[in-house]
C-alpha cells in the first residue's frame, strides 16, 4: 500500500466512524505523519492565509501557484510534479479542482478547514519545525 492509498483509507475510515472527537484527532495525527513537507506547503497556500473568516482560504490558478511556489517558497519542483501532487491532494479529498477550466484552478474544500489546519500544525509539531509556522 503506497502513501496515497494509506491516506485515502484514513479519510474513508474517518468518514465511516461514529466518534467525532477521538477519530478526528487520530485522522489529524495520521495525516500529519503520512504527508510530506511539499504537500503541507501546498496546503498552507490554500488554507493558511492568515486572514479572518470568510477570507481565510485562497483558491489558486495553476500557473500563479507554480510561480509563487518557485519564487516565494524557493522550492525546486517541476510543473508536472506540482500537478501530480495537487492531483493526489484532490484524490484524498483535501483540495478540489474546477474541471474544464483553462488554466486549471484549484480551491480548498469548505468544511475541511479545521481538519487541514490541524494537520498542518501537527506536522510542524511532530517534525520539530514550530519556528517555521
Amino acid at each position: 500500500m503506497n502513501v496515497l492509498e494509506s491516506v485515502e483509507s484514513i479519510l474513508v475510515d474517518a468518514g465511516n466512524a461514529g466518534s467525532v472527537t477521538q477519530n478526528s484527532a487520530d485522522v489529524v495525527i495520521d495525516l500529519a505523519q503520512k504527508l510530506d513537507f511539499l504537500d503541507i506547503q501546498l496546503l498552507r497556500k490554500f488554507y493558511a492565509t492568515g486572514k479572518n473568516f470568510p477570507f481565510d482560504t485562497q483558491p489558486y490558478c495553476f500557473p500563479i501557484l507554480f510561480k509563487e511556489m518557485k519564487e516565494s517558497k524557493q522550492l525546486n519542483i517541476g510543473i508536472e510534479a506540482l500537478r501530480k501532487r495537487l492531483d493526489n491532494l484532490i484524490k484524498i479529498g483535501l483540495l478540489d479542482k474546477i474541471h474544464n477550466s483553462n488554466p486549471t484552478n484549484y480551491y480548498p474544500i469548505n468544511g475541511k478547514e479545521s481538519l487541514v489546519r490541524s494537520t498542518i500544525m501537527k506536522f510542524f509539531l511532530i517534525n520539530g519545525l514550530t519556528k517555521f509556522l
